[in-house]
């Protein structure tokens, strides 16, 4: 294991580029093969760029949504899109100048798809959306194949290695099921939830497996009031064998708020963006068996996605513009000025 100090030196980021995305995006992530940054547009379109290109060229949009698109993932050359509406999407080819639909849902889901994964296989896309609903799709036809209600609206999906399903919900836990929505487990993440002025506060943000599978990480908030939530943003560490919490990770300020996704580095690090109000921010590497970040970045501001390349070397952490709001900007010149999303792009030394 490479010791804290060179691997900080060993992968501290510069950042070098910042695409400028207007308007604003969701999610922004790198396909497998490295050549395209894809991110789901908050005009229901998806948005791409060329990592090929000396410039991060533009290309085309895909165009079909009918509201926000924050759903994304990766199947080789496929790419899986789903919006706030409800739709799911499988795109042909999505690195060709004009990718086709291969098979698509208008109702795939009764509310907004918050999340999707694919298995390990390839062979299934799992999607989770607020009607309380995780089901599970063929990849190649789009034919539904499982389909579990959980009790508590459903955040986020990923598949395990060996083809179960973990699901966090709006109340801090992760729920490890079966395919036919059998449980396996049940991680307690309920320090990620509060309940304020009848408001549910807080809930899983995002989760990740380490490369073994060994170790689950779980990101969120530990919320103090709703509304506009204060709180700190906290990680959580599970023995994914034994259900066992191994470490909690406080992660800032209360205005820090929320751990807003994370990713698990070949190297056994998480690399991680919070983002909080006003328009806080930050980027922080962590080690699960160390007691503190070895390293904290708070130069973002809003964060709210990141993205390793496949070359290990640059990531992207996709933002909403400093002094943005909910409803974006009133009306300047007889036009709308919505929020904008900077794409932060970081490399690290060669």
């Amino acid at each position: 294991m490479i010791e804290t100090p060179e691997l900080l030196k060993k992968y501290q980021p510069k950042q070098f580029k910042v695409i400028d995305a207007d308007p604003q995006v969701s999610a922004a992530r790198f396909s497998p093969c490295g050549k395209l940054l894809v991110a789901g547009g908050y005009d229901a379109r998806v948005r791409r760029w060329n990592f090929e290109t000396e410039d991060f060229q533009e290309l085309p949009a895909l165009e079909g949504h009918h509201g926000w698109v924050e759903g994304i993932a990766f199947q080789g050359e496929r790419l899986f899109t789903a919006d706030s509406w409800g739709k799911l999407v499988c795109w042909k080819e999505v690195t060709g100048e004009k990718p086709e639909i291969v098979w698509q849902h208008e109702q795939a889901h009764d509310g907004w798809v918050r999340g999707l994964s694919i298995s390990a296989d390839g062979k299934l896309v799992a999607s989770c959306a607020t009607d309380h609903k995780v089901k599970i799709w063929s990849a190649d036809d789009g034919k539904l194949q499982h389909e579990m209600t959980i009790a508590e609206d459903p955040r986020v999906v990923r598949f395990h290695p060996g083809g179960t399903l973990l699901v966090g919900d709006a109340k801090g836990i992760v729920h490890w099921l079966k395919l036919d929505g059998s449980l396996i487990k049940k991680f307690d993440g309920g320090v990620l939830f509060t309940l304020s002025r009848l408001q549910d506060c807080g809930g899983v943000q995002c989760l990740a497996l380490d490369k073994e599978a060994r170790l689950l990480a779980v990101g969120g908030c530990a919320p103090k009031n709703g509304g506009t939530v204060v709180g700190i943003p906290t990680l959580l560490i599970f023995d994914v064998a034994t259900g066992e919490q191994k470490a909690k990770f406080d992660l800032g300020a209360p205005n820090d708020a929320f751990v807003g996704d994370l990713h698990f580095h070949e190297e056994g690090f998480l690399s991680l963006i919070t983002y909080g109000t006003p328009g806080q921010g930050q980027l922080l590497y962590v080690r699960p068996e160390e007691k503190a970040p070895f390293h904290t970045e708070k130069k973002l501001a809003n964060p709210h996605s990141i993205s390793w390349h496949p070359d290990g070397k640059r990531f992207a952490i996709a933002a909403t513009n400093a002094g943005s709001n909910g409803n974006g900007r009133p009306v300047k010149d007889g036009k709308y000025v919505s929020n904008k999303s900077p794409i932060h792009l970081f490399a690290i030394p060669s």
